[in-house]
């Protein structure tokens, strides 16, 4: 039956399809969608009745995200087809947290946390649903809801293991909060955006008032994670007090703090270039083509120009301004002194590996999988992936507070 878990199963989670967003349990009427995890992989699971309501297979991106529908839906019109291709967009920015705290804690300037603490602390959103990681397992990730500052900058920088972060819509929503905001990758926004689109559950619909979408150029299998710390780092899983993808000093590193009080640092370049990326790709998002969360209100991704010098880079974000409640957002924020920003000639974003990853190699694997009949998802429309010469950094413009 289609608008029943067992259809999800069926089309989507047993087909390698699910993205792990969360969005399914996060909206489930009779809270029947828990989670479990195989081989260290979390994946949906009927943990109570199906009432085959529908709402579940209504907003899950895993096998279907028409993106020309919801770009209208969102933007009130189509995407320019220009290169390269970044979306809809109204600005584009480099930023950071004006606080030097929290600057130095972000993954990239602490951008997103100092725009949610301003819109926290100005009644725009009173939560925001964001990635974190478990207290009894320090090397696991899991969504957190996040209601105060501490709680906003206790969950930042990057996390490199999948985070169902849409789960906690209706736990949010039964708490009481009326204004949420959530931070999530590509993913994540196209549930989002499908239960928009959809208008159901209509509470929920109501209660979502800002969406940070991150840039992602592929999420990591956990299993990638538990070699880097056996076979790099020499340790077992039940050592770690503490796990950081970027802690330390900008770009940031993989930390490891161990319950002897040792700590342990591999090099970002090291664990990212050589492990990560080119061996632990989660497999569905090797067919993902949204790499800078296009149907997000604010786009956010690291700020590289490797023309600049080391101090001038350091802790600074990319920033996508796509819809009017991200432009009031930031700037709000920088009129109020919580960030500073500068222009951004977005089309030297393209530079980035990430894009390479998702707009030219996914573009490319997800027609070579389709036309061997593979599982793959449908976007509706077809990802330009023709080779172009690209800009080989990004250069900031002029300043502006």
């Amino acid at each position: 039956m289609k608008g029943s878990f067992e259809y999800l199963e069926k089309r989507v989670i047993r087909r390698g399809l699910c993205t792990a967003c969360g969005t399914c349990a996060g909206v489930c009427p009779a809270l029947a969608i828990g989670w479990t995890y195989v081989d260290d992989e979390p994946l949906p699971e009927l943990t109570g009745e199906c009432t085959g309501c529908g709402v579940c297979t209504a907003v899950c991106p895993g096998e279907e995200v028409n993106i020309p529908a919801l770009e209208h839906f969102v933007f009130g019109r189509a995407r320019d087809e220009r290169v390269p291709d970044l979306g809809l967009y109204r600005d584009a920015r480099a930023a950071w947290a004006v606080d030097r705290g929290i600057r130095a804690k972000g993954a990239g300037g602490g951008l997103v946390t100092a725009l949610l603490i301003y819109a926290l602390e100005k009644g725009i959103i009173d939560c925001a649903l964001v990635a974190g990681f478990q207290h009894n397992q320090p090397w696991r990730t899991e969504p957190r809801l996040a209601a105060s500052k501490d709680e906003l900058t206790a969950a930042a920088q990057s996390k490199y293991a999948c985070v169902p972060v849409n789960t906690l819509l209706t736990r949010a929503y039964e708490q009481g909060y009326r204004r949420m905001a959530v931070v999530g990758l590509p993913c994540h926004i196209h549930g989002l955006r499908k239960m928009q689109y959809s208008g159901q559950p209509g509470s929920l619909v109501q209660s979502l008032v800002f969406m940070v979408g991150l840039f992602c150029a592929s999420q990591f299998y956990f299993e990638g994670t538990r070699h880097l710390l056996v076979e790099r780092l020499g340790i077992e899983l039940d050592e770690i007090a503490g796990l950081s993808y970027r802690g330390g000093q900008w770009p940031g590193h993989l930390v490891v703090e161990l319950q002897d009080g040792r700590r342990l640092t591999l090099d970002r370049h090291q664990y990212m270039y050589h492990h990560l990326m080119p061996v632990f790709k989660r497999d569905r998002c090797e067919m993902c083509v949204d790499w800078s969360a296009e149907l997000a209100d604010l786009s956010v991704g690291d700020y590289w120009d490797p023309r600049a010098g080391a101090k001038e880079t350091r802790g600074t974000s990319s920033c996508l301004v796509r819809t009017p409640v991200g432009e009031a957002i930031m700037a709000g924020a920088a009129k109020d002194g919580y960030v500073q920003t500068i222009s951004l000639e977005a089309s030297r974003l393209a530079a980035g590996v990430g894009y390479e990853l998702k707009k030219h190699g996914a573009a490319f694997r997800l027609k070579q999988r389709r036309r061997f009949g593979w599982p793959v998802p449908e976007y509706h429309r077809e990802t330009d992936y023709t080779p172009f010469a690209r800009e080989l950094h990004l250069a900031p413009e002029s300043k502006n507070s």
